[in-house]
């Protein structure tokens, strides 16, 4: 008497849907993800007690590194003067269609320097200004 002799199938792990898997957790990941926003000038903010959330959405950004270097928007703005920063903040108020504008400027940063941006706004009619500052602990 013969007996039939019955193979076994190899038990294994198919690769192809596992590494459909990976790509699906993967693309789901990077979409969920938040990006920080860095700025491309190191600044250390001064400190206030008092405190005001503001949007992000479509403000007018200046800020002012602690060697008084000024950034509009994304664009560096070397000797910066009146007359350079009122075309630069026009572009970006049609552009963004705002009249809220922040001003980040480091604690070391000159006050002339904050005072040129201030007065710039100003003299584009943009009263809508917030300067960022870091709340204390006290």
């Amino acid at each position: 008497m013969r007996f039939r002799i019955r193979r076994q199938d190899a038990v294994g792990i198919e690769i192809a849907p596992l590494i459909d898997i990976v790509f699906i957790l993967l693309i789901f990941f990077v979409v969920t993800s938040t990006f920080i926003r860095e700025n491309a000038l190191e600044i250390d903010l001064p400190e206030s007690h008092s405190t005001v959330d503001v949007v992000r959405s479509s403000v007018i950004e200046i800020v002012i590194s602690a060697d008084n270097e000024i950034r509009v928007g994304k664009r560096a703005i070397p000797n910066a003067t009146v007359e350079v920063l009122t075309v630069e903040l026009t572009a970006l108020v049609t552009e963004l269609n705002s009249d809220h504008v922040v001003i980040r400027a480091d604690a070391k940063a000159h006050h002339e320097s904050v005072v040129l941006a201030l007065d710039t706004a100003n003299l584009l009619g943009l009263n809508n200004v917030s300067i960022v500052t870091v709340q204390t602990d006290g």
